[in-house]
C-alpha cells in the first residue's frame, strides 16, 4: 500500500511538474509539492469522505471555531473548491453557484488560513497558503492541465464519452468527434 501511494505521489508530481511549465503559472516548489499532495490525497479510495456540507456551511462553522479547527475547515474549503474547479469545472458550470463562486471562496479560504496559521501558530507553511490565496486561478489551470494530460492516457475514447455522457461538455464532443465518433444528440437536445 505504502508503494503505490508512493508511485501515485510520483505520477501526480511529473503531471504537475508538466502542467505547471506547460500553463506557465509560477509557484514556489512547496505550492508545487502541496497541489501534488492534493491531487493525491482526492485520488485516494480510502479517504474518509468529509461531512455534505456547503461551502457556506463549512465556513459558518469555521468563523466562530478554535483555531485549530478554523484552520482544518478554512484548508478544506480551499482544497475542496480548488480541486473542483480544476478537476469539474464543467459540471459547476451548471450548477446555481459557478466556477467564480468556487474560486472566490477557495481563494478566500486559502488566505484565511494563513492568516490564522500565522496569527496563532508556528508559520510552519512559509507562505504557501498566502501563495494559493493570490494565485488561486494560476493553481486551477495547473489541476485543469493535469486533468488534460490525463486524456493521453489510452483509454481517452471511453473517459471523453463518459465526461460527455455526465456533464455534456462541448469540449469532450468535440475531441470524440476528432476520434471518429459520431455522436447522437443529447436527450436534453432533442
Amino acid at each position: 500500500m505504502i508503494e503505490a501511494q508512493a508511485n501515485l505521489f510520483d505520477w501526480f508530481h511529473g503531471r504537475v511538474q508538466d502542467a505547471r511549465a506547460a500553463t506557465g503559472v509560477g509557484l514556489s516548489r512547496d505550492s508545487e509539492l502541496y497541489l501534488v499532495t492534493l491531487l493525491t490525497d482526492r485520488a485516494r479510495a480510502d479517504r474518509a469522505e468529509p461531512a455534505g456540507q456547503t461551502l457556506a456551511e463549512m465556513h459558518a462553522r469555521a468563523s466562530g471555531a478554535a483555531p485549530a479547527e478554523q484552520v482544518r475547515t478554512y484548508r478544506e474549503i480551499g482544497d475542496r473548491s480548488l480541486y473542483a474547479v480544476g478537476y469539474f469545472e464543467e459540471s459547476l458550470s451548471r450548477s446555481a453557484v459557478g466556477p467564480s463562486y468556487y474560486c472566490d471562496m477557495g481563494a478566500a479560504a486559502y488566505a484565511r488560513t494563513d492568516h490564522v496559521f500565522k496569527r496563532w501558530f508556528a508559520n510552519a507553511f512559509d507562505g504557501v497558503f498566502d501563495e494559493l490565496a493570490h494565485g488561486f486561478r494560476g493553481c486551477v489551470r495547473v489541476l485543469q492541465a493535469v486533468r488534460r494530460s490525463t486524456d493521453d492516457e489510452p483509454d481517452i475514447v471511453a473517459r471523453l464519452h463518459r465526461r460527455w455522457l455526465e456533464t455534456g461538455s462541448e469540449e469532450a464532443a468535440s475531441r470524440l468527434r476528432a476520434h471518429g465518433l459520431v455522436l447522437p444528440p443529447r436527450s436534453s437536445e432533442s
